[in-house]
Parts: structure tokens; C-alpha cells; sequence
């Protein structure tokens, strides 16, 4: 027996030790999961815009060639992950199938394909030709034609969404000599102020800018993430938004009393963007071609746009309102409620002047003196008429 005894130190309760110093009869996991995965994915590709191969799986796991390569093919049959195979198996044919298999992120596919398009303005095989006699560029012309006609055919189906928001407001009186005093001294003409309110995708993704004189605009980026107009409770959920910007405009202003930032129903909307957005397939984001029509002092737009890893063809239509939030968003919703307003007036006016009327005793057609029919009523004549008389 020797001397040398060996020390079993039992680890402390209180402290968090890696579990390659429990000992050398423990071995590190090994599992792959896909979350980590996907995130090792999407950090390869956007810091060198190339997807992730069985040796980034060696260096961040503790597994060998052949358990990183099933790894890798297991998440790529679960949809996780794809190849360029697979876009060139669909006639996209904008990356090149290289040796070791490069995987790449699906959840923002749509990103890839939109960045691989930039780079490389390569036609898309047509998977199916019906006529074999007519020319290539035909096909394609009638394939792209169709789609837009299939996408503009589904676009009353898809949510109305509002977004690109320009706000308007004027403080109290109060105030302006405070802003005045404070644009003075920084030598300012206006102060520009940003924060990021929710969980919109543009940092930040509301900017506030102040006026010497009291006018403030605040401007809301939400084009990756519109909202919805289409119910109650959607209108519901945008006023809360609206509240939470009011808020931090509150407190940017210090005026805790609420006695210098009127209530949210009386600012104005200046000017905004409304869209439908229909999810398309790789295919079509690769062929369809961005659109903008100008006409009346109107702006409608069709182009192509990646959120959140898919791919969409979005209609929008740029409109110029600058009327308080509750009349502007009313007139969003219901674009032709006026003209409906005004049909159901004219309605009413057209029953009124039916039901003045009452039934003729005598043959109007053959009576020359109408001033002696009892069917007439005094109030016939319209106004101009009256003025000609």
C-alpha cells in the first residue's frame, strides 16, 4: 500500500462547476440540438454569406466526422436545414453545390434567396412547358403573367395592414417657451429623439422630432411587422401601440401631469402606407418583378419583400390623410364610406321627395294647367329652378 492517498473533495452546493471538472469518467453530451443548429446556421451565413459544414459542427461539438455528418442530414430531412441542391432541384440556380455539403438556415430562406438574387441575376427554368413548339421567352412571359393574375386574384383575401406611420401633434402653449429656451441654448432648429417600442424588427422603430414652436411628428417604421386593420380588436391593439408612444413621448418631455401632450384622439395622421401581403414559394420570389404605378396623386406599389423568413408579394398604395387618428384610420378601413355616406343621403332625399307627392284626381297628362291640380305640392320647384322663375 502506499503512501500517497487520493482525496475525494466534494463540490461545493453553491457553485456552478462545468461538467468536464466532475471527473474523467464523465464525458461532455454530445447531443446536437436544433436550436443551437440553426443558430450556428444563420451566424456562418451572415458573417461570410455561406452555410455551415460538418467541420463547424466538429469545432462547436464534441462528436466526430461521421455523427456530424448524420446530424447534419437528419436536420436536413426535418426541414430545418437546406442545400443548394435543393434550390437547383426547384430551377433556382443562383448558388453552387460545393464540397464539403454547405447547409443553410430554412428560417430565413427567404433572406438567402433575396441576397443569392442580388448577386447573380440568373432566369428560372420553367418546370412545365405545355406547348413545345412555342419560344422559351414566351413560356416564361405567360408563367409570369399567370402568377401576377393568380396573386392579384388572392389579394381581397389577404388582412388589410397599415404601416410607415407619420403622425402630427401640437403642444400646449405652455410649453413653448421651455422648447424655446431649450432650442436657444444647444443652438438647435429642431431635437430628434428615437426609441424602439415593442417588438418591431427596425431599431429603433419610432422617431420623434420636435419643433421649436411646439409641433412634434412622430414617425413609426413597421413595414416588417404591419398592423393589422381588418377587426375591432385589431384597431384595439394599434391604439394600445399608440398609447405606449404617447407614453414614452410623456416622459421624454417630463410632463407627468399629462398637461402639454393632448390625448391621442387628436393627433393627426399625416400620411401612411397600406398593404396586402400574399406568401409566395421560392420560385416566384426569384420571377416576379417590382411594380409602381403613379396616378391622381396616388402611389400603388407591387414588389417583392422577405419577413421573418418567408417570402411575400406585398400590394401597397400610399396614401396622404392628415386627418385625427380616429376619422383617418375609419377611412383606411372604409375607404368608400363616404361615397356610401353620401349614396344613403341622397337615398333619403330621393324617398322624401316621393312621399311629398300625393295622387292625382285629374289626368296630368292632359291637364294644361298644372297650378290647378291638387297632386302638385307648393315645394316641387327646386331651388334653381326658383332663381330662373
Amino acid at each position: 500500500m502506499t503512501n500517497t492517498a487520493i482525496k475525494n473533495v466534494p463540490v461545493q452546493i453553491d457553485e456552478n462547476v462545468p461538467v468536464s471538472e466532475l471527473g474523467h469518467g464523465v464525458l461532455a453530451r454530445s447531443y446536437i440540438s436544433a436550436h443551437k443548429i440553426k443558430d450556428i446556421a444563420i451566424e456562418k451565413y451572415r458573417s461570410g454569406g455561406n452555410g455551415i459544414t460538418f467541420q463547424d459542427v466538429i469545432e462547436r461539438f464534441p462528436v466526430k466526422k461521421a455523427q456530424a455528418q448524420r446530424s447534419l442530414k437528419h436536420f436536413h430531412a426535418r426541414g430545418i436545414l437546406f442545400t443548394a441542391e435543393d434550390l437547383i432541384s426547384q430551377g433556382i440556380d443562383l448558388v453552387e453545390n460545393k464540397s464539403p455539403q454547405q447547409y443553410f438556415p430554412t428560417c430565413i430562406k427567404a433572406d438567402i434567396i433575396e441576397n443569392l438574387k442580388k448577386r447573380k441575376n440568373v432566369l428560372v427554368d420553367p418546370t412545365e412547358v405545355t406547348s413545345s413548339n412555342a419560344p422559351l421567352s414566351n413560356v416564361l412571359a405567360q408563367q409570369l403573367s399567370q402568377n401576377i393574375l393568380d396573386l392579384l386574384t388572392n389579394l381581397p383575401f389577404a388582412p388589410l395592414c397599415i404601416h410607415k406611420l407619420q403622425l402630427q401633434l401640437s403642444v400646449s402653449s405652455t410649453a413653448y417657451d421651455d422648447f424655446k429656451l431649450f432650442f436657444d441654448k444647444n443652438k438647435r432648429n429642431r431635437f430628434i429623439h428615437t426609441e424602439r417600442i415593442g417588438k418591431a424588427i427596425h431599431i429603433p422603430n419610432v422617431t420623434y422630432i420636435i419643433y421649436p414652436k411646439g409641433k412634434i411628428m412622430v414617425y413609426i417604421a413597421c413595414s416588417d411587422k404591419p398592423f393589422k386593420v381588418e377587426t375591432d380588436n385589431d384597431a384595439s391593439s394599434l391604439f394600445a401601440f399608440f398609447g405606449r408612444v404617447r407614453d414614452r413621448l410623456l416622459y421624454l418631455l417630463s410632463d407627468v401631469r399629462e398637461k402639454i401632450v393632448p390625448d391621442i384622439m387628436e393627433w393627426h395622421l399625416i400620411q401612411c402606407d397600406v398593404n396586402r401581403d400574399i406568401e409566395i414559394g421560392d420560385n416566384c420570389q426569384i420571377t416576379l418583378p417590382d411594380i409602381q404605378l403613379k396616378y391622381a396623386d396616388r402611389v400603388f406599389r407591387l414588389y417583392l419583400k422577405s419577413l421573418q423568413g418567408k417570402a411575400v408579394y406585398r400590394a401597397e398604395e400610399s396614401l396622404k390623410l392628415n386627418q385625427i387618428l380616429p376619422e383617418a384610420l375609419d377611412n383606411v378601413t372604409r375607404p368608400y364610406k363616404s361615397i356610401e355616406n353620401k349614396v344613403d343621403k341622397l337615398s333619403e332625399q330621393l324617398n322624401q321627395f316621393k312621399d311629398s307627392f300625393q295622387k292625382c284626381n285629374c289626368n296630368c297628362n292632359q291637364c294644361q294647367d298644372h297650378s290647378n291640380c291638387n297632386g302638385v305640392v307648393k315645394n316641387l320647384l327646386l331651388p334653381a329652378d326658383e332663381e330662373r322663375e
